[in-house]
């Protein structure tokens, strides 16, 4: 089912469907997605209903709804790889200042 909802939302993205015909699709097919027990389908569905409300309202517009829909299709289109035999990659974390600190000579 999550499939099928990350298909539709592509069609959106891609301009192969409007908003709306994105909308009326959700909102038909809303009990159908709740039936099917998919927690993702489900998780995703209630976020888009969120942000169809949200976008509404006017509290957030177009570009931040593609947004957070793009998110989903990048989350589906990650790969995540463990294997036992491989260490953890160590992240180090640098800033840079605008400040000079004098260097003893």
């Amino acid at each position: 089912m999550d499939q099928e909802l990350l298909d539709h939302i592509r069609d959106y993205l891609n301009d192969q469907c409007t908003l709306q015909d994105l909308e009326a699709w959700l909102l038909s097919n809303l009990q159908r997605i709740l039936d099917s027990g998919d927690e993702k389908a489900i998780a995703h569905a209630n976020e888009i209903d969120a942000d169809l409300v949200e976008l509404g309202e006017g509290i957030i517009d177009e570009l931040t709804l593609q947004k957070h829909l793009q998110g989903f299709i990048s989350e589906r289109d990650t790969i995540l790889v463990s294997s036992p035999d491989i260490e953890p990659v160590a992240t180090a974390v640098t800033t840079a200042s605008d400040k000079t600190i004098p260097v003893p000579a």
